[in-house]
């Protein structure tokens, strides 16, 4: 794309001025439809307006067909297109050129998030169960936890220590493990505007904290009252032994403060307190994976996160329904989703919220669990 703008600076500024909020989409061969069909789609749902479809020689018909596919679809509709002739000294040869110039369908809803990485839980006579008993591949559950950094209590905080505890982990001591961890993201990131905060882990937590392998925090300082910052914040804790059903890929835990409605004068500010927990959140497993990527740490990738509905039923805002709740995380994970780190996302069963969340704000198609994608 720099090359494309440093060869033609003109036509680039008409492209800006005539499609402001625009993106080009550089059409290969190289690519699958798939994938460019999914990148336009992340794009408009960022906010792009127009997308540029951009393709030469061999790669024309693939530009056509994928912006058939996108306007089949109702993604996107064609408002411009242009035929071209590109000369190339290196073999003395003139090559076809096509932009297709597509703005976003008045009906287009979308995610930023790929259909294929969602998944929801149906209905079953108990709650979903936090933990697979025979897991396929390496998962962590999302705990709602509570500012006092404790895991215990009543809810799915408290499934979370019977659970761990049954299996011989010393659960009383998250608390202080999280005091610490807070302590140091707080140090290191209360300072930095928003777009600068990063995750920061616990130096050899193995050797005071035994049922741990890694632990990390991230906060959300835009969260913080006075003092605090425990609200938006997260911590992702792998095992390092006594693993939920003796199953290691059963890899750990996401503890997530969310906020508790009774602490916002409107319901306004908590949904939007809650979309911000959800982007720190999605942020957060993005990093821990990419720490994994770059070989930084040496754990396992973590493939799946069990998400339940947090501040969605005791901590609700009176004047919030859960389903406006499941909106505001699902759009929440969608600005902080980083298609190559972020792990699959599967959705605890509550009455269905997060699956109609799904289907209203996107549109798009919806996975049962176990479903083979």
């Amino acid at each position: 794309m720099e090359n494309e703008k440093k060869q033609n600076p003109k036509q680039n500024s008409v492209d800006e001025n005539e499609f402001p909020n625009s993106k080009v989409l550089l059409v290969s061969v190289k690519r699958t439809r798939r994938f460019l069909e999914r990148t336009a789609r992340e794009l408009l749902a960022g906010g792009t307006r127009y997308i540029i479809l951009s393709g030469l020689g061999d790669a024309l018909p693939l530009c056509v067909q994928l912006q058939s596919s996108l306007q089949s679809k109702n993604a996107a509709v064609v408002v411009k297109i242009e035929t071209s002739y590109s000369y190339f000294n290196s073999n003395y040869s003139y090559t076809p050129g096509l932009k297709i110039y597509m703005e976003k369908h008045p009906d287009f809803k979308g995610s930023r998030i790929s259909p294929g990485y969602v998944s929801f839980h149906e209905k079953t006579e108990d709650f979903t169960p936090i933990y697979d008993e025979s897991p396929n591949e390496y998962m962590c559950a999302v705990n709602a936890g509570d500012n006092n950094l404790y895991v215990g209590g009543e809810g799915i905080n408290g499934a979370f220590a019977e659970l761990l505890s049954s299996h011989g982990q010393e659960v009383d001591r998250y608390e202080s493990l999280f005091k610490e961890l807070l302590n140091k993201a707080v140090k290191e990131n209360s300072e930095k505007p928003e777009e600068e905060v990063k995750s920061v882990l616990y130096d050899n937590v193995d050797k005071k904290y035994g049922d741990v392998k890694l632990a990390l925090c991230r906060i959300r300082n835009s969260l913080k009252k006075g003092n605090d910052y425990t609200t938006g914040s997260v911590f992702i804790v792998t095992f390092k032994k006594n693993y939920p059903h003796k199953k290691e890929k059963n890899m750990g835990m996401v503890y997530v403060v969310g906020p508790k409605g009774k602490n916002f004068n409107t319901v306004e500010d908590f949904l939007e307190a809650v979309h911000d927990t959800a982007e720190n959140l999605m942020t957060a497993l993005c990093d821990y994976n990419g720490l994994v990527k770059r070989e930084e740490i040496k754990h396992v990738r973590m493939n799946t996160c069990r998400i339940c509905l947090f501040s969605g039923s005791l901590y609700k805002h009176p004047n919030a329904s859960k389903l406006d709740v499941a909106k505001s995380i699902l759009n929440g994970l969608a600005v902080g989703y980083r298609h190559g780190p972020s792990p699959r996302l599967n959705f605890t069963y509550d009455e269905n919220v997060f699956k109609d969340a799904w289907v209203e704000t996107t549109g798009l198609q919806v996975f049962n669990h176990n479903d083979k994608e």
